[in-house]
C-alpha cells in the first residue's frame, strides 16, 4: 500500500512538473508584452546603438516613425549608418570587427546568412511573434514593412492608352522603346521574367530549373536595353525624374514619393513582385541585446504602422494593419495582393546564394 501511495505520489510529480515546463515553454514561445519591452529598455538608458538600412527616402520614413521616437522614449542613441550591406556583414564577421547591431535586409536572405553564421537567431523569449505575418518571423530575421518591387514608367513618354499595363511589357520594346533600368540583383528580375514568359503569378513558384532556365532565355532578350542596373533604392525614381530612362523596375514607395511631388511618373502593380524587409543582428554585434529589443519594440502592433505615415510601405503586424495611415491606403502593397507574385521566401533563403552566383556569372558574360 505504501508503495502505491508513492508512485500516486510520484505520478502526481512528473504531471506538475510537465504542466509548469508546457506554460513555461508556452510564456517564452509568446515573447515578452508591450510594457515589459519598454521595462526592458529602461536599463539601457544612456547607451547608444548603430542601426543600419538603405538611405535615401526609406530611411528618413524609419528615421520619423521609429529611430527619433524611440531616443526620445528611451534616451538610447540610435547611430544610423547605410547602405546596408551583407557582403559587409559577412567580412565584419570574418575579421571579428562587428560594428554594427542591428540592420535592415530584405527578407528572403536572412535565413541563409544566418545558417552560414552570419547573424545571431532571433530571440522570441523577447520578440512577440504571436501576431506577426508568419514569413516575417524567421529563425534569424524579424519583418518590418511589406513593399513590393513594381514596374514604373514616364507618363509623358508613355501617355494612357498607350502605356504599359504588365511587367511583361518591359520587354516589349517595340511598343515601349527607350532605356531601361532593372535592379542590379536577382529577385525581383526573375519574377518579371517569368511573368514576361507567359506564367500566370500563381504559378511563378516554386523555381525549378526549368524555369530558371526560361528566365535567363527572357533575360537575354532584354539585356541589351538595359542601360543602369540600380544597386540603390533611390536610384530607379531619380532616373525616371530626370529622364535618364523611360521604364525602370523599382520600390514601390521610392517611386510614391515622387509621384506625390509631381513627378510624371506611374507604378504598375500588374506582375509585381511582393517582397519585405527585416531586422537581423550580425553574429558577434556589440549591442546584442539592445538590438534584440529595439527589433521587439518595432514589431509591436501600436509601432510598427509608423513607417506607414511616411512612405507607402506597409506593416508586418497584423494588429498594425487598421492603423495605416488614410493617406496611402490604396497605393500599399497589401492593397495589389491579387496581381502580384508573392516572394517564397523560404525558396529564397534555401537558393539565394547560388542564384546570386549564376546572376553574377550571367551578367558578366
Amino acid at each position: 500500500m505504501g508503495k502505491q501511495k508513492n508512485w500516486v505520489k510520484l505520478s502526481f510529480c512528473l504531471v506538475m512538473l510537465l504542466v509548469f515546463l508546457f506554460s513555461a515553454s508556452t510564456v517564452s514561445a509568446k515573447g515578452l508584452s508591450a510594457e515589459q519591452v519598454k521595462q526592458a529598455l529602461e536599463k539601457y538608458r544612456g547607451q547608444s546603438l548603430v542601426v543600419v538600412s538603405w538611405g535615401g527616402s526609406f530611411q528618413e520614413a524609419q528615421r520619423n516613425a521609429l529611430f527619433e521616437p524611440f531616443m526620445k522614449e528611451f534616451g538610447i542613441k540610435l547611430i544610423e549608418d547605410s547602405p546596408s550591406d551583407q557582403a559587409k556583414i559577412k567580412a565584419m564577421v570574418k575579421t571579428n570587427n562587428v560594428t554594427w547591431d542591428v540592420v535592415d535586409l530584405g527578407s528572403y536572405y536572412p535565413d541563409n546568412l544566418g545558417r552560414e553564421g552570419y547573424l545571431e537567431p532571433i530571440d522570441y523569449s523577447i520578440v512577440d511573434k504571436t501576431d506577426l505575418l508568419e514569413k516575417f518571423a524567421g529563425e534569424y530575421h524579424v519583418g518590418t514593412i511589406t513593399y513590393s518591387d513594381i514596374l514604373a514608367y514616364r507618363t509623358d513618354v508613355f501617355p494612357e492608352g498607350k502605356a504599359p499595363t504588365s511587367t511583361a511589357d518591359f520587354w516589349n520594346v517595340k511598343k515601349f522603346p527607350g532605356r531601361r533600368s532593372m535592379y542590379a540583383l536577382p529577385l525581383s528580375n526573375y519574377t518579371f521574367a517569368m511573368i514576361a514568359a507567359g506564367y500566370d503569378p500563381k504559378d511563378v513558384y516554386p523555381l525549378t530549373e526549368d524555369k530558371i532556365a526560361k528566365i535567363y532565355e527572357k533575360m537575354d532578350e532584354v539585356k541589351p536595353h538595359v542601360t543602369v542596373w540600380w544597386k540603390a533604392g533611390a536610384q530607379p525614381a531619380q532616373l525616371l525624374v530626370d529622364k535618364e530612362v523611360v521604364m525602370a523596375s523599382a520600390w514601390n514607395g521610392r517611386v510614391e514619393k515622387v509621384i506625390r511631388e509631381g513627378a510624371p511618373i506611374k507604378i504598375i502593380w500588374n506582375g509585381a513582385a511582393l517582397q519585405g524587409d527585416s531586422w537581423v543582428i550580425p553574429k558577434g554585434a556589440p549591442n546584442k541585446e539592445l538590438a534584440m529589443l529595439f527589433i521587439a519594440w518595432q514589431a509591436l502592433p501600436e509601432v510598427n504602422w509608423r513607417t506607414s505615415k511616411y512612405i507607402s510601405y506597409g506593416p508586418i503586424n497584423k494588429k498594425s494593419f487598421d492603423k495605416v495611415d488614410p493617406l496611402y491606403k490604396g497605393a500599399l502593397p497589401s492593397d495589389f495582393v491579387d496581381v502580384q507574385v508573392e516572394t517564397d521566401f523560404s525558396w529564397w533563403s534555401q537558393y539565394y546564394s547560388r542564384e546570386l552566383e549564376r546572376w553574377n556569372e550571367w551578367k558578366l558574360k
